[in-house]
């Protein structure tokens, strides 16, 4: 049996699980909302595993019939932020909850052929310096707390460097305004306080395209994305522009990045993940930028015409027969 971990809204769950019913492959999705609702029940008995089980829509799963694990999207709940609101302690409380019921499950799970289980836990850091150990060439980059350090990388990267989260970017609402986390350019670095939160901080470089690449067992499957052609993301693809989407074409990676990057994920443990790259104007070099272990692939597929749905069911069905 495969199980399946994600969250209701998203849409590359729904469009594996249509290839493998079409194959009348059995599997069972166990969403984050309805677990944490009471909609999917779950039974652990520590002193008996075998009775450990999830069950949904009249459909029971034991611990011990499970062979093969995907762990797609899984923790997160919208439909309380949205009932209760966010930054409140009752939220912190549940998410809290969550995670230690979400830390006991992969435990119980471990031993599991797994598609993108998620790795040891690396900072962004982490794994540019994994990266860059393979052979991707990567932005120059930089953490610290302290405006006369950063003055100095400022000066060292001719005055463009841009700012990201260290941890993922978020979409925040704070006081009624809203806020989008994405990447940033520093345009003056002297009207900063002399010493901030710690902050990440990169080399900023002049892009000809985007690359998006969606890894499945050693493949690669690309796709340049023109992002430079609009302001709005020009520094940051998530900054959408509705009224003028950018340009997705198939690419394809030269081999010998191609090769690097299967490296790289193998030396993180990932099976799976979307990577993005950037190809330099100026020196037609490609940058490593970072690895989503669970970033949207349906974005890839749809516009390439790769059929990465059906190649991922087809994947997780090969996994529970070797």
């Amino acid at each position: 049996m495969i199980l399946i971990l994600s969250t209701p809204t998203d849409y590359d769950t729904n469009g594996v699980i249509d290839w493998l019913v079409y194959n009348k492959m059995p599997f069972f999705r166990l969403n984050d909302e309805d677990l944490m609702q009471g909609r999917a029940r779950f039974y652990h008995n520590p002193e008996d595993l075998s009775q450990t089980y999830f069950e949904h829509f009249n459909q029971k799963i034991f611990l011990n019939d499970i062979t093969v694990v995907w762990y797609r999207k899984f923790g997160f709940l919208i439909d309380y932020e949205k009932k209760i609101g966010v930054n409140n302690d009752l939220l912190d409380y549940i998410y809290t909850e969550f995670k230690n019921i979400y830390n006991l499950i992969m435990k119980l799970l471990e031993g599991k052929k797994t598609l993108c289980e998620k790795p040891s836990v690396f900072s962004k850091i982490d794994i540019l310096n994994k990266a860059s150990q393979i052979g991707l060439k990567v932005p120059k980059s930089l953490i610290t707390t302290e405006k006369s350090r950063l003055i100095e990388f400022y000066s060292q990267n001719n005055s463009f460097i841009i700012t990201k989260s260290i941890g993922e970017a978020k979409h925040l609402k704070y006081k009624n305004s809203e806020f989008t986390l994405a990447t940033h350019m520093i345009k003056n670095v002297e009207m900063l306080p002399c010493n901030f939160s710690p902050s990440l901080f990169q080399q900023y470089i002049d892009k000809e395209i985007e690359i998006r690449v969606f890894y499945l067992d050693k493949k690669c499957y690309s796709m340049a994305i023109f992002s430079q052609n609009n302001e709005n993301t020009k520094l940051d693809f998530r900054n959408y522009d509705n009224k003028h989407p950018n340009r997705f074409v198939p690419y394809k990676l030269p081999e010998i990045i191609e090769d690097k990057i299967v490296c790289f994920m193998e030396s993180i443990g990932l099976n799976t993940g979307s990577l993005d790259i950037i190809k330099a104007k100026a020196d037609g070099q490609y940058y490593f930028l970072e690895v989503n272990p669970f970033g949207q692939f349906g974005m890839t597929s749809k516009p390439c015409n790769y059929n990465l749905h059906k190649k991922v069911a087809e994947f997780l069905i090969k996994m529970r027969y070797d």
